[in-house]
């Protein structure tokens, strides 16, 4: 564990990471939108909210890209070992089992928010794999780089691995409070489900040390959900 900085100055940059991405990502996406807008484009079309979705996470990426080279935060990224495609595949049955546990949990309390990408999947189911498709190459690679490597990486060298799993793990499902709808309890219940499954993404990266295995996780399970969204649509 560092013995630079404090426990105190590691959550505050944590919070503030996450807080400039969110803030990077809206600037690039609305740079990108406004010309389009004035331009006459539909800008609630299927492709044009998929290519805004990928601006903001390019976002996303370059902020933890960034903030890893600045800090020098260590973050592994290496071909996956036989044990490492293994923890991913297993990750991927604990991610879904545990989403699918808390979804009927937050059901059976009424606490079930809207979804943002339920709405615009319901009126072009297409969206869905058109969604799976950029989750696994990029949005996947652009979150997990951000929470897991810079996030988790700079509260990991100064309050340790399970204190730092859970801090962002909590500030990944933050992160996505915009993508529901609703009051405002089903709301923070669909974050803190995103979180839950942050928190198993998180545990793979301290398992093994290497970025890839919560990344291909991270990827495969939002295509696993977002394809069967299609399939029940």
């Amino acid at each position: 564990m560092s013995t630079t900085g404090s426990p105190a100055r590691a959550a505050a940059d944590a919070v503030g990471l996450t807080v400039a991405a969110l803030l990077v990502s809206l600037l690039v996406g609305v740079v990108f939108l406004v010309p389009l807008f004035v331009l006459g484009y539909d800008v609630q079309s299927m492709g044009v909210l998929l290519a805004s979705t990928a601006a903001g996470q390019l976002g996303f990426l370059a902020v933890g890209y960034g903030y890893v080279r600045r800090r020098g935060v260590p973050v592994r990224l290496a071909a996956p070992s036989r044990r490492d495609a293994l923890v991913a595949a297993g990750g991927v049955v604990a991610a879904v089992a545990l989403a699918v546990a808390l979804s009927a949990l937050l059901s059976a309390l009424d606490l079930v928010p809207g979804s943002v990408v339920g709405d615009v999947g319901a009126h072009d189911p297409v969206f869905f794999l058109g969604l799976a498709a950029l989750s696994v190459v990029l949005v996947a690679p652009a979150e997990e780089l951000l929470f897991r490597g810079a996030v988790q990486g700079r509260l990991r060298q100064h309050i340790g691995p399970v204190p730092a799993v859970l801090g962002s793990s909590l500030l990944f499902g933050s992160m996505h409070l915009a993508n529901y709808t609703g009051a405002l309890a089903p709301i923070v219940a669909g974050a803190l489900l995103i979180a839950a499954v942050g928190a198993v993404l998180g545990a793979l990266y301290e398992y093994t040390g290497n970025l890839t295995v919560p990344i291909a996780t991270h990827a495969t399970y939002n295509a696993v959900l977002l394809v069967v969204a299609y399939a029940t649509a």
